[in-house]
């Protein structure tokens, strides 16, 4: 009567159990926050770019440097038009002498190096009708506040005027600039964009995107000796124009406002060599303490109940540490959810060290005989078959959590 007794109270905790998750399930459910989204936007525009948006020549990760959506064949010939009849016209080059103190916990990072600009002499008009200069009327878009503003210092005080009638000012940058795109899913595998983005200033409503046009210098932009990150792999740089459509008119009435706007990028990525031998080794071998805890004699129960524990203790440890190094993310990274399926592993072998000592107890109670003898064989096959289990359950799971994670994010 006594073990049909505990087999029913046994039933009805595990029915408890999956109650609490549905109902904690349904609880999360109802209070999480939905993202929403900006209603500004990019497009990439039909200037002249150094960034590949063909699909044959991205990684196999998905990732790219593109922001927003490109044009459609019929908006990119209206583009183009556009881009001939445009009032002003200016090259953007961008030269990265060095970037440093890259912090993915802000996400942001540090960068010197030169901006020049040539425009044409329409626009050297509209300066001098206001008496100002060309950097002006231009800004970093991506700055962040730190220890000083960014800023874009001219080398000379005047422009200067080239054979060809343009114009020409050589600046040199320096500030802390966020960083807007980054694959955290991925993580520890990552890759980062490092963007410098640069936007007219319109002050009087006659730099937007129908009269102003940048376009990029893709001959002479680049990055310089010391723009390498240490720990970090680069994996190269693009430039390109991007049409900035803000959801405001800034108060002034009519229509919202379009903007040309120049984004320099410098991508780089994490080794994955490294990744897995500073982040995902220790776990490899947290968990094949785990999958070796049968292994231990079945007399020294004390032993195979600590092991789990420990693990445990260690996995929330090892898992604090590496997040500390990311921003509040909204969702669950790779190595996140790996270490999900390393608790849902330790739980279990938890759980069933604690079933197989009881159920040796009550083997010892057994008098020899066949019903012992059963008892003692499904005991063994357990010990023997947990370690395949949990590899084939954790390559399993870990398969699926990779293959899931969306391209490129």
């Amino acid at each position: 009567m006594a073990p049909r007794k505990q087999k029913r109270w046994n039933i009805l905790a595990v029915v408890s159990v999956v109650l609490a998750t549905i109902l904690a399930m349904m609880a999360l459910t109802s209070i999480d926050v939905e993202a929403v989204r900006s209603r500004d936007a990019l497009r990439l525009t039909s200037a002249s770019r150094a960034l590949s948006t063909d699909p044959a020549h991205l990684r196999s990760s998905g990732w790219s440097s593109l922001r927003g959506e490109r044009l459609n064949e019929q908006e990119t010939a209206v583009d183009q038009l556009g881009l001939e009849t445009a009032r002003y016209h200016v090259q953007v080059g961008v030269y990265a002498n060095s970037t440093y103190d890259l912090d993915l916990s802000t996400p942001s990072f540090s960068s010197n190096g030169y901006v020049w600009l040539r425009w044409d002499e329409p626009l050297q008009r509209y300066l001098a009708e206001r008496q100002t200069g060309i950097h002006n009327r231009i800004s970093l878009l991506n700055g962040l506040l730190s220890d000083a503003d960014p800023v874009i210092v001219p080398f000379s005080d005047q422009a200067e005027r080239l054979a060809d009638g343009s114009y020409y000012q050589l600046f040199t940058y320096i500030g802390r600039f966020y960083i807007d795109r980054a694959s955290f899913r991925h993580y520890p595998f990552t890759t980062v964009s490092l963007p410098m983005v640069i936007e007219a200033d319109d002050i009087d409503g006659q730099l937007d995107y129908r009269n102003l046009r940048f376009e990029p210098d893709l001959q002479n932009s680049g990055t310089g000796l010391y723009a390498s990150i240490i720990g970090w792999l680069s994996r190269g740089w693009s430039i390109a124009e991007y049409r900035h459509h803000y959801a405001t008119n800034f108060g002034l009435g009519g229509p919202e406002n379009d903007y040309s706007q120049v984004v320099f990028d410098m991508a780089y990525g994490t080794s994955a060599w490294a990744a897995f031998w500073r982040l995902l080794l220790p776990l490899t071998v947290l968990m094949a303490m785990v999958l070796l805890v049968f292994k231990v004699r079945p007399d020294e129960q004390d032993a195979r109940a600590s092991i789990p524990v420990t693990v445990l203790l260690t996995l929330v440890f090892l898992q604090q540490t590496y997040r500390s190094e990311l921003p509040q993310l909204p969702f669950l990274t790779f190595l996140d959810q790996v270490y999900v399926v390393a608790y849902v592993v330790t739980l279990v072998a938890f759980v069933l060290v604690l079933w197989i000592g009881r159920r040796y107890g009550d083997l010892e109670a057994l008098p020899e005989g066949p019903e012992r003898e059963r008892l003692a064989h499904q005991l063994y096959r357990l010990d023997e078959i947990w370690p395949l289990a949990v590899v084939l359950f954790s390559a399993l799971a870990v398969l699926g959590c990779w293959i899931t994670l969306p391209p490129g994010s």
